[in-house]
């Protein structure tokens, strides 16, 4: 008969840390223990406890004086409850916490990875394993594992080194290497990425492969070189900084040269492509007010053309526009006050220069809030705009905005209606250069006074909530003086002048009016919106004061238990066609999930539309929590032209994931003769985890399309 015995008995060591010494003090519990001399011996259901270690095992043998435990059978060791290691028998010396094992089975908490060694060694931060198997799959017919002749863990680092690898999945063999290391966890940290490696008839075999490194907290950066043995080669490089807790830097430049046989193959303009660019984001450049904020985005692109992009990733190309966009923003915002600075700068691709693409450099913009004139309800507030459009050749234009707009607004009829009169008043300022044509700088002062009258509603039902908001908006805008030459006012749209003046059109307004409709239906408990409909309808009066109705626009959303309907139509009275229609349906299921949309434009005579129409289908369906596949297409019904159009398959396991995808679409090019280039892609994505994995893709054809 067995005699439990608790044994409170207080092992203390010491363990090196930073050339520090800590107390390291171990309780030990089990159904017999015996003491001799310095020598504890301790049988049966074995436990040993302290801050850093749980161990247990079937018999211990701890020696005080060496401060060292001998482990048989059974045994368990679990350090800083993250790595855990089973064996027949081990030998641990708390004094500079190593120990020895045979055989051994380790198993790292935080990757799930876990390695059957024929036996291990460890020596303060490194684990020596010999011959071992290594995976984070299901140990007894793991999918896929890593034979090794030897390895070494850096328990520190959390980084593996194995030597003499040999992949297998299941029980093949598909990978050998002479070394291979990886991290057991995400911290950042110098190293290869995933590669990408394809075929295709055109490129040819293409690998890329990213070199990440991470010298710091706030910054890394990384390399890509590409390699495509028909096509040519190329290199790119971005840089990431946080140079305060406020803000992102990110810097891109790459080079790609195309060989002689590619470029006249496919007639591309241009045998090396190149460019680069800077984003930067950054709140609270200026601003130390809390009531105060302000913001720095500039996103600086330069390419000499669209291969630049569509060889850098084509996976990530999602448009063939063709006209790339530089933007530089700053604002600063007070309770009262709101500046802001807005540059823009355009390339067009398919120009062979750029000295007729207009430019905006910059836009300065200052308001200022409403503010009380004195009398309840009376407000006003100010807004200053100054435009510079520019360019090489061709005219330029220098555009001066100040406004103004006061308004009063009350209620009437027991709060049922409100009542808001507006009078807004607008001088501009056209100041033409860079033409050799005589132009007379233009000035231009408008003012618009409006009358709003309108009721907010809410009735209550037993399950439901009904609101209800009506409103009617009579306009009257005049242009009060007319100087100068100014874009259909003073110059005629057809005329010479009017052709070059296009560029700065002017919006003048006619005497309106704007009926309004919206109204929703909501859950009484937890107010969730079920349907929202808005209705609107504007009127204009030419000027022999003859009504024209506009475009009658008519919005629905519904909400359902499972996703959501769209519709929005819009139908030109004067022609009487319905001129664009857009329709959006999502629906998700448990499993299943469903995305539609619709698109349709008609052109008339006053729709100023185009003759469109498309839709898209984004859809997919989890077979079980590890199995998932989708399909997605975006078509072009009237040119009869699938954009893009994929289907895929994606496993997603816990030690393991596959996602597979066949895509067809359109990319843009410099081809003289074609519209861009079609191609049927296959990616394939295989990930070993926490190992890493590898990107493939397949490409079947490549084509212009024209």
């Amino acid at each position: 008969m067995f005699r439990s015995v608790v044994a409170p008995l207080i092992l203390l060591s010491t363990l090196s840390y930073s050339k520090e010494l800590n107390n390291e003090k171990f309780q030990l519990l089990a159904k017999n223990v015996d003491t001799k001399n310095s020598t504890v011996i301790a049988n049966g259901d074995v436990v040993v406890f302290s801050k850093n270690y749980y161990i247990t095992a079937d018999k211990i043998i701890y020696d005080k004086e060496k401060e060292t435990f001998e482990l048989f059978d059974n045994v368990l060791i679990l350090k800083d409850n993250r790595i855990q290691t089973q064996s027949n028998y081990a030998f641990l010396d708390v004094n500079d916490d190593s120990y020895e094992q045979t055989p051994v089975l380790l198993m790292e908490k935080e990757s799930n990875l876990w390695i059957n060694s024929k036996s291990s060694k460890k020596n303060k931060t490194e684990i020596e394993l010999e011959s071992s198997i290594i995976s984070s799959c299901d140990c007894v017919d793991p999918v896929w594992s890593i034979k090794v002749s030897s390895a070494s863990y850096d328990t520190e680092d959390k980084w593996l080194h194995a030597y003499n690898t040999r992949l297998y999945i299941k029980d093949v063999p598909v990978f050998y290497s002479p070394y291979l290391g990886f991290p057991t966890d995400k911290t950042r940290r110098t190293g290869l990425l995933t590669p990408t490696i394809g075929y295709s008839k055109n490129d040819g075999g293409y690998y890329s492969q990213p070199i990440y490194f991470a010298p710091a907290q706030n910054y890394d950066f990384e390399l890509i070189p590409q390699l495509r043995t028909n096509r040519g080669s190329g290199l790119y490089a971005y840089y990431r900084l946080a140079d305060s807790p406020y803000s992102l830097l990110k810097l891109k430049t790459g080079y790609f040269e195309e060989k002689d046989e590619y470029r006249k193959e496919f007639d591309l303009k241009n045998e090396k492509h190149y460019g680069w660019s800077i984003d930067y984001e950054r709140t609270k450049l200026f601003s130390k007010n809390e009531s105060h904020q302000d913001g720095l985005y500039a996103s600086i692109n330069w390419l000499n053309d669209i291969e630049y992009r569509t060889v850098e990733n084509e996976e990530d190309v999602i448009s063939t526009e063709k006209k790339v966009e530089s933007k530089l923003n700053y604002f600063y915002n007070t309770p009262e006050y709101y500046g802001g600075l807005y540059s823009r700068y355009y390339i067009d691709t398919d120009l062979d220069s750029n000295d007729t693409t207009l430019q905006e450099l910059p836009q300065i913009q200052l308001h200022s809030y409403n503010k009380d004139l004195g009398i309840k309800n009376l407000i006003y507030s100010v807004d200053a705009k100054a435009i510079n459009y520019e360019r090489q050749k061709k005219i330029n234009a220098q555009i001066y905005e100040l406004t103004l707009p006061i308004s009063y607004n009350t209620y009437f009829l027991d709060d049922f209606l409100y009542l808001t009169l507006e009078n807004k008043s607008t001088i501009s300022k056209y100041q033409y250069s860079n033409t050799d044509t005589s132009y007379d700088n233009g000035t231009l002062v408008q003012n618009e006074s409006s009358i709003t009258i309108g009721t907010d509603l809410i009735k209550p039902y037993t399950n439901y909530l009904h609101t209800v908001n009506l409103s009617a908006k009579y306009s009257y805008p005049k242009n009060i003086q007319k100087d100068g030459d100014l874009y259909d006012i003073t110059v005629d749209k057809d005329s010479l002048k009017g052709e070059e003046l296009a560029s700065f059109p002017i919006a003048q307004g006619k005497k309106n009016i704007k009926l309004k409709l919206n109204q929703s239906l909501y859950e009484k408990e937890g107010l969730k919106q079920i349907v929202n409909h808005k209705l609107s309808q504007s009127i204009l009066y030419d000027e022999n004061n003859d009504p024209k109705f506009m475009d009658l626009e008519n919005f629905v959303k519904y909400n359902y238990s499972n996703g959501t309907i769209t519709n929005k139509i819009i139908y030109n009275v004067e022609d009487k066609h319905f001129t664009e229609n857009t329709s959006s349906l999502t629906y998700k299921y448990e499993d299943f999930d469903l995305s539609l949309g619709y698109y349709k434009s008609k052109d008339t005579k006053n729709s100023n539309k185009e003759e469109l129409e498309s839709f898209r289908i984004n859809t997919s369906y989890d077979i079980s929590n590890d199995y998932k596949i989708s399909y997605y297409e975006n078509y072009n019904i009237k040119d009869s032209l699938r954009n893009k159009q994929g289907i895929g398959f994606d496993i997603y396991d816990r030690c393991w994931a596959l996602a597979l995808k066949y895509e067809k679409e359109v990319i843009p090019s410099t081809s003289s003769n074609s519209e861009g280039i079609r191609q049927n892609i296959l990616y394939i994505n295989l990930e070993l985890k926490p190992l890493g994995g590898i990107k493939q893709k397949y490409k079947f054809k490549d084509s212009n399309e024209s």
